[in-house]
């Protein structure tokens, strides 16, 4: 693949020209692509590597956003076009190429042209895959090859919007905590490293011993005021460090997927979050007339979580083994009696996707009244931490006080 640079004149005399992402890198193959959807090409020129790589680094810090929403719908008013009987081509034309957000408009252009040179959609949809989640692919690939694109595409839609929500709230839900903890380790560092020092030299006028706690507070302030850049660094090199790791390391990964599915209350988020997303995606997939073999390995590759990741394929294997999917799951030990009953009861009469559905649903509307009442439930731990982390302090920096007092 290469960027060309390249000037044409179009089918209707209108010459134009830019810069090109393509799937090789003769430009003899790429001015036979710029010629198949009409007109003459002056010339293609493949960039330096360097180049194309600076110019798509470039491009996407630049680009306007396209957020899941956008996409999603996008995508399903290419599907009520497909459905009224308009052409593939025009659909995207519509939808996509002239939509007023530009990086929409360019992805539609993209794969106007694409289709035009004989890709098919799925294909060229594959070049924005950084747009096109795993699922929207495999299901174009799969109404193309079963002549129900307008439906697949119009569930992709949907289940987009769907994940999108659950990732919104998961999100949510995690980033609560945080900022609360946050906020109180704040607000605890600028007493230490503001206020201690303004009353350092009051404390140290005394002429007995401070308690051990006074001493230990002003110890820490010191620490902090003397070390405070390279905690800093620290603390970006951590931040640095763990996400380096959690991208490439499965292990390590795992490792801490592990121990977060023991911290109380983010467990239920991620088990919620978790079994939302496997139930809903399990039931489009057999919808769309996916095997179950075939569906469980594509749940396991879009899977985030390595621990859920690792139990999909277990039931694989269990499957693959001749156990039947209520005792895969089960065997599991991971998914709930609940789920495990309902698949236990689609699989014995024949709507697996009926109760898949409405698992789907209840661990949807669990995650929603975990996200609203998570803040009732961190609100009591964060006050007895903060405010016992500040009786601390208090008691330590005026107890001299008192004690020379009385």
């Amino acid at each position: 693949m290469a960027y060309f640079y390249y000037k044409r004149i179009g089918k209707d005399g209108v010459p134009d020209g830019g810069v090109v992402h393509l799937p090789f890198e003769n430009p003899i193959s790429a001015i036979s692509y710029l010629e198949k959807g009409g007109g003459v090409a002056v010339f293609a020129r493949p960039l330096p590597h360097w180049v194309g790589m600076v110019y798509g680094m470039l491009e996407r810090f630049f680009e306007t956003p396209v957020d899941v929403a956008t996409m999603a719908e996008a995508l399903n008013n290419v599907a009520i076009m497909l459905r009224s009987g308009i052409s593939v081509l025009a659909a995207i034309q519509d939808a996509m190429a002239d939509n007023e957000n530009p990086t929409l408009s360019r992805i539609g252009y993209d794969l106007v042209r694409r289709i035009q040179a004989g890709s098919s959609l799925s294909e060229a949809a594959m070049v924005w895959k950084r747009f096109f989640p795993d699922t929207a692919l495999f299901l174009m690939r799969i109404g193309e090859e079963t002549g129900s694109l307008d439906r697949t595409i119009l569930d992709a839609s949907k289940h987009m919007l769907k994940v999108d929500k659950i990732r919104k709230e998961t999100k949510s839900a995690l980033m609560y905590p945080a900022i609360m903890f946050t906020a109180i380790l704040s607000a605890m560092g600028f007493w230490l490293y503001f206020v201690v020092p303004m009353m350092l030299p009051m404390l140290m006028a005394f002429k007995k011993d401070l308690p051990a706690l006074t001493v230990g507070i002003i110890a820490t302030a010191d620490f902090l005021r003397n070390h405070l850049v390279w905690i800093v660094l620290g603390g970006v090199g951590f931040v640095i460090v763990f996400n380096v790791l959690m991208e490439k390391f499965i292990l390590f990964r795992l490792r801490v997927h592990e121990l977060l599915l023991i911290i109380p209350i983010i467990n239920k988020v991620i088990h919620a979050s978790n079994l939302a997303f496997i139930t809903e995606y399990f039931s489009l997939l057999l919808n769309a007339g996916v095997d179950v073999i075939k569906s469980i390995d594509i749940l396991g590759g879009s899977l985030n979580n390595e621990v859920y990741k690792k139990k999909m394929l277990e039931v694989r294997v269990g499957l693959i083994n001749g156990l039947g999917l209520r005792t895969s799951f089960a065997d599991a030990k991971i998914f709930p009696p609940f789920v495990v009953r309902m698949i236990g009861i689609g699989e014995v009469s024949g709507a697996l996707t009926t109760q898949l559905d409405y698992a789907a649903e209840e661990y949807a509307r669990r995650l929603d009244d975990i996200v609203k009442t998570l803040s009732k439930s961190i609100e009591p731990i964060a006050l007895v931490l903060g405010g016992g982390l500040f009786i601390v302090l208090l008691v330590g920096m005026f107890m001299p006080l008192y004690s020379m007092a009385g």
